[in-house]
């Protein structure tokens, strides 16, 4: 499902709770259907409130949303103002960042510019003076209004560039979602693996304790047969040298275990203890409850993986510079209109009389072009937009190759594992009945301790294998689900 990771300009005022609401939803929804799943998404409802990882890249999306409404601010109204006294002035060439004002005179000025759609800059301005020398007159007042309209044609023709940066603002912020999906469904993956690995090292532990308990009620028969002379004395000692390995054994699976929640509670990461709610027997349960893995269509796994969403947004965000950059390459070429109204009063300001010249109103029309002279620099730009597409053009390529190659590494190792476990499930009912016939006739006095205790340990490998195949099947199934972008329903 293609929920909001890439949005469209019209998208980018939507709330950004319902951002994050919409994607963490989809991210973290549960394989339904198996308690180990639900146990999985509870872990995950922790992991969305706590770990650092996602937490760090939710606040590169908030970053990124940011820099997109920035943009918003050029249609925003710039306002000039100046005021001082001069005399004798001369003009300076060659000076920025200096407002003159007239010539022996006191002056206030005031102006205020606005980008207006579909593409133009409109400047009102006004100016009150009191000049010392005024012709005819030994002082005078003058009171000036004004406004200017200016209209690329070219370069910048409708608002082109800033239409283009904020293009690639919204490339840059569905980066930045693709980023954070990435970043989830990593996680996500993490803790589906962790899980599983939780419960493996739980069964083994069980595998281990059970196997402890075989030896030791041996290791009571077989003293208790010794002492009633049904056998000699020495097969106790094999007996007591295996129930020894067998709990050192018990307690390399204790501490796995517990190594293996530490793992999973820094997944979590919100600090608090994790605790397996099922019983080391779900294992096999959701593994047994596992059938066939349902046919995905590489495209439409691409669009919900994270890293695939990166490599699209990037190549519009390319593409935006691209497009930046044929701009830059054309000349600068616009036309200048304007209108003036003068008004003139040798004793009051907010003159409205016409005494220095016969007309108060004026105004001016002109075209004006520039550009480089040969546009090395933004040709040379222009080439390297190209070659970073193609570049990331192959980075989506190779991002198609891995996730198909997964995905079918997924599938060939489920199907696989499914007749591991067939035959493993022969092995174990072959290896109970070994042991079952090893321990009747070691009770009858036919048989030797050691050939109950061979028997023993071939049905605990047996178990322990079991145990591993049934965890590499949900292995499997959770990678196949990840490489797959994580279905909505399994």
């Amino acid at each position: 499902m293609r929920v909001v990771v890439m949005l469209r300009p019209s998208d980018c005022m939507m709330s950004r709770g319902m951002v994050f609401v919409l994607l963490f939803g989809v991210c973290f929804r549960a394989l339904a259907g198996d308690p180990l799943n639900e146990e999985v998404g509870i872990l995950l409802d922790r992991i969305m409130k706590a770990n650092p990882r996602i937490l760090a890249a939710r606040a590169r999306v908030e970053q990124a949303l940011d820099r997109h409404e920035e943009l918003l601010g050029f249609f925003d109204p710039s306002v000039y103002a100046a005021g001082g006294k001069t005399e004798r002035a001369r003009g300076l060439p060659g000076g920025y960042g200096w407002t003159s004002l007239s010539n022996d005179a006191h002056e206030m000025q005031a102006g205020m510019q606005v980008p207006l759609r579909p593409g133009a800059y409109l400047n009102v301005g006004g100016a009150e003076r009191f000049l010392f020398n005024g012709g005819d007159y030994d002082h005078l007042y003058q009171t000036i209004l004004g406004l200017r309209l200016r209209i690329p044609l070219l370069q910048d023709r409708g608002f082109s560039q800033w239409t283009l940066t904020r293009a690639r603002a919204l490339a840059d912020y569905n980066e930045a979602v693709g980023a954070v999906l990435t970043i989830v469904q990593a996680v996500r993956h993490e803790c589906e693996r962790a899980t599983v690995y939780a419960y493996e090292t739980l069964a083994a532990y069980q595998v281990a304790h059970q196997a402890t308990e075989r030896y030791r009620t041996l290791l009571e028969e077989a003293r208790g047969l010794s002492e009633l002379k049904v056998i000699p004395h020495y097969q106790v000692y094999p007996a007591e040298m295996e129930l020894s390995f067998r709990q050192e054994e018990e307690e390399r699976a204790r501490q796995a275990h517990e190594l293996s929640l530490i793992a999973l509670e820094k997944i979590v990461g919100d600090g608090q203890p994790v605790k397996l709610e099922l019983g080391p027997e779900q294992l096999l349960r959701s593994s047994d409850a596992l059938k066939a893995l349902p046919e995905v269509v590489l495209e439409m796994a691409l669009e919900r993986r994270g890293n695939h969403v990166r490599i699209l947004s990037r190549i519009a965000a390319a593409r935006a510079e691209l497009h930046l950059a044929e701009d830059e390459n054309r000349a600068k070429l616009s036309i200048n209109a304007g209108a003036m109204w003068q008004g003139e009063d040798p004793d009051s300001p907010l003159a409205d009389r016409s005494l220095t010249t016969d007309k108060s109103f004026g105004g001016e029309v002109l075209l004006v072009y520039r550009r480089p002279l040969w546009f090395r620099a933004e040709r040379s730009r222009l080439s390297q937009r190209l070659s970073h597409i193609a570049e990331l053009k192959q980075n989506l390529e190779d991002d198609r190759i891995q996730t198909r190659a997964e995905l079918e590494t997924a599938k060939q190792a489920f199907e696989r594992i499914v007749k591991r476990l067939e035959l493993l499930g022969n092995a174990m009912e072959a290896a109970r009945k070994t042991l079952k016939a090893e321990s009747e006739r070691f009770r009858l006095g036919e048989g030797r301790s050691r050939n109950v205790l061979d028997a023993q340990r071939d049905l605990t490998t047996a178990l322990q294998r079991q145990t591993r195949a049934a965890a590499d099947l949900l292995r499997a199934t959770y990678d196949y689900y990840y490489a797959a972008g994580y279905p909505e329903t399994r």
